[in-house]
């Protein structure tokens, strides 16, 4: 561990809840993989990916970090585990866990226009090299 961060990148509580999410988002015959990016000045992405053995990453979701967090308006039932939610104007779905003795969001799954906001970012950040 080097400070609040491992060697990997990995904050604390994205250690501890790395594992379960791990497997509960498992996809048969691919590595699980936890990928961090910074998107514009400060805003952190930690998405969970699936890796085929030929390489092709696939994302399967994004880490309810604090920020993102604060956006999701959940629109079902609390007790659920997996729930409909919403950020701004559109429809996502939502991974809960307990944390602190409450029902909270983890991660919110992989959408098209989460994927094509992602690539268009990435390519982006790409072509300013």
């Amino acid at each position: 561990m080097c400070g609040p961060s491992s060697a990997i990148g990995l904050d604390d509580a994205e250690r501890t809840l790395w594992p379960a999410l791990r497997e509960r988002l498992r996809q048969p015959a691919q590595m699980m993989a936890l990928m961090r990016g910074v998107l514009g000045g400060d805003a952190e992405v930690a998405a969970v990916t699936a890796v085929t053995p030929a390489g092709i990453v696939r994302p399967l979701a994004l880490l309810a970090t604090p920020a993102i967090a604060d956006e999701i308006e959940l629109v079902g039932n609390e007790s659920d585990d997996r729930q409909p939610g919403r950020i701004g104007d559109y429809d996502v779905e939502v991974l809960l866990d307990d944390i602190d003795g409450r029902h909270q969001p983890v991660a919110v799954l992989m959408t098209p226009w989460i994927f094509e906001n992602l690539t268009l970012y990435t390519r982006k950040l790409w072509s300013r090299r």
